[in-house]
């Protein structure tokens, strides 16, 4: 017996953390964006409107989640996925087994409410079960979202590096001997938020953004203060992984990750563009993923865009859907 409820207050919703939690897992939700740290932590910071999340029983036990809010976006009443914007994958917690009668559920809830306009959900899976929403007087348009791209780790580092293109291995090579030449420059990793990293990190993305005549994700979201608390969340779960070189007593390069699973997912990088003519930013990058085959990771996820870098890294595509709901034909 399928049951459903709608949660609109967010103590309301931090009260189900644990069973989410549990569910997230057991369906295999292993991005750190699915996951109830993330978005409890985004919703504190940037929720805005009306909660509006579906919780889906099943005999009783947690079944699914569909966690939305309804906001004021663009002159239209929309319903929209919480970690909007600041998240790559968003592919809510629905068990196989409900997923179609849980979306029979959802449409004819949407049927009768009539205060939003307009749902639109990103950066969820090619094969999405909210795809399958169906109701009275309602459209549903699956269109083609943003790729994400990912490194698979398979084999050994060496194998790896030889396979990349001649010119990226010679240009790494290049940048690390000039470097060298005036001093060495420390890789490090640490699964602590320690706060001179953090800060570098969002320091050195706004300077390297400003160069471009632009403020960058961190500026343009207001974001400082949320990566500082999810990096302390993520921490204190051992799912935090801060990479960084330091040279000349200064940090110069950062790479803040999350872990879930077996994968690494690169969220925020960071240069120094001071010290752009010294490649610290694929210097860094060379020294995590060979950090990341030696600790038997099985892929780097780039997560959102197709920069012609990543597949110079190895990347693979990763193709992604959005899910808009209209009312009428």
């Amino acid at each position: 017996m399928l049951t459903a409820e709608l949660i609109q207050s967010f103590p309301d919703l931090l009260a189900l953390k644990p069973e989410w939690c549990r569910l997230a897992e057991a369906n295999r939700i292993l991005t750190p964006f699915g996951s109830p740290d993330w978005l409890l932590t985004w919703w504190k910071h940037f929720g805005s409107g009306i909660l509006r999340t579906f919780v889906f029983r099943s005999d009783g036990r947690l079944a699914g989640v569909l966690p939305c809010f309804l906001h004021e976006w663009e002159g239209k009443r929309q319903i929209s996925l919480m970690g909007s914007g600041l998240s790559d994958y968003l592919e809510p917690p629905i068990a196989s087994d409900i997923g179609y009668q849980a979306m029979k559920v959802v449409g004819s809830i949407l049927a009768d409410q009539d205060d939003w306009d307009v749902c639109n959900w990103q950066d969820l899976d090619v094969d999405t079960v909210l795809a399958h929403l169906t109701g009275n007087g309602l459209t549903v348009s699956v269109q083609q979202d943003t790729d994400c791209s990912e490194i698979l780790l398979a084999g050994d580092f060496s194998a790896y590096w030889a396979g990349r293109p001649h010119g990226l291995r010679r240009n790494v090579r290049r940048y690390m001997e000039k470097a060298r030449l005036i001093a060495e420059a420390d890789f490090a990793v640490s699964q602590k938020p320690e706060a001179e990293v953090i800060d570098a990190l969002t320091t050195l993305h706004t300077a390297r953004w400003q160069t471009r005549g632009e403020p960058g994700m961190i500026l343009a979201n207001r974001s400082a203060a949320f990566l500082r608390e999810v990096a302390s969340v993520f921490a204190d779960a051992g799912s935090l992984l801060l990479f960084s070189l330091r040279y000349q007593d200064r940090v110069v390069a950062v790479i803040l990750a999350f872990v879930s699973g077996s994968t690494l997912f690169s969220y925020l990088s960071a240069f120094d563009p001071e010290y752009e003519a010294l490649g610290f930013g694929r210097s860094l990058l060379y020294h995590s993923v060979q950090y990341a085959f030696e600790r038997q990771y099985q892929s780097w996820n780039f997560l959102r865009g197709n920069e012609p870098y990543k597949f110079d890294w190895g990347a693979r595509s990763i193709p992604k859907r959005r899910v808009i709901i209209t009312r009428g034909s």
